[in-house]
């Protein structure tokens, strides 16, 4: 399946929908209604794999009779995930913030080029020993959600802004202490993850986290949650970024050195995992702007897309400053 929330001019609330085809959607909620296990993607994931199956089988029969997609706006696929997991899983990305952290310290120093041959020595672009055995993560606001083909808000605070191409699996199956050979069976599905990334507030708070990603819109995942038979390998899945249309990075899942079933029972140590909990895989090698020397500006439409889930599009839109007229009113 491929799920997907959904609203329709003249419907008050957003509808569960799963994809048919290229332009087709099966609406769950209208397929069952007064049903809370198909209100709602999170609800749909509390009720459990019975529900699931429920849902496979409506589609097997009436997949046919789908509603197009046409006049209906796609939202965030799961419009209010219980928490966000973001971990750093691919050693590409994570080595070039690492020399250009060296980089910029060098270059406040007398001697640049001594101070890189001394970061280059004292392991400083180096991950440390233990990243890939003692995974870290980050949680983000889960109230900043926004899905494909949303307008994203510059942040007033910021002056530049960036996107980070990643891949997020959704829990499915709560549990505990869950053991890397049975994390799988509690990930429902996969989806495109973009998280976007206030970059100089960034450098000046000197962590990968924090107010540089808080504000409304800093994560835009969709635009469906693909469950993972609709993926033939999920670690040979190649994704994309473009911005206005031109291709910025192409990469695979190969690339992670930690797989989404590491994390899975990483993070269910001593610690209960909920449905519809996202877990981000990181960025992908060559998948923000920083590391293609492209960053956002007003009006960019900036686009990911993976195999199997299809293109997450969003548009930045930056507030227009006040007029002279208006700042002396104001």
């Amino acid at each position: 399946m491929r799920i997907v929330t959904f609203v329709r001019e003249g419907f008050d609330a957003p509808r569960l929908g799963a994809l048919i085809g290229v332009d087709g959607v099966l609406d769950l909620t209208a397929r069952h209604p007064g049903e809370e296990a198909f209100g709602s993607t999170l609800a749909f994931l509390r009720a459990g794999p019975a529900s699931w199956d429920r849902a496979r089988t409506l589609l097997a029969n009436h997949g046919a009779a789908a509603d197009t997609l046409a006049g209906a706006t796609l939202l965030a696929p799961l419009l209010n995930p219980p928490l966000i997991r973001d971990w750093g899983t691919m050693i590409g990305h994570l080595k070039f913030f690492l020399r250009r952290r060296a980089e910029q310290l060098a270059a406040r120093s007398e001697d640049p080029k001594a101070a890189m041959a001394a970061a280059e020595l004292d392991g400083s672009l180096e991950l440390p020993p233990n990243w890939f055995t003692v995974p870290r993560f980050y949680t983000g606001n889960p109230l900043n959600m926004t899905g494909p083909d949303a307008e994203i808000a510059w942040p007033g605070f910021a002056e530049s802004l960036d996107y980070e191409l990643e891949l997020a699996v959704v829990i499915g199956v709560g549990g505990k202490d869950i053991p890397v050979s049975r994390a799988r069976d509690h990930i429902f599905g996969v989806t495109l993850f973009n998280d976007f990334t206030a970059r100089d507030t960034q450098v000046a708070e000197g962590s990968p986290a924090g107010k540089s990603k808080d504000f409304d819109g800093a994560y835009a995942i969709g635009p469906c949650i693909a469950t993972l038979d609709e993926i033939p390998d999920l670690y040979q899945l190649q994704v994309q970024s473009r911005l206005n249309g031109v291709v910025q990075t192409t990469r695979s899942t190969v690339d992670m050195q930690l797989g989404f079933e590491d994390l899975v029972s990483y993070a269910s140590r001593s610690c209960t995992l909920h449905p519809g909990e996202l877990f981000a895989s990181g960025t992908f090698e060559g998948g923000c702007g920083v590391e293609t020397g492209r960053l956002l500006q007003d009006g960019d439409v900036i686009e990911l897309e993976a195999q199997g889930i299809g293109t997450l599009r969003n548009t930045i839109r930056r507030a227009a400053p006040p007029t002279a007229a208006a700042a002396a009113k104001g």
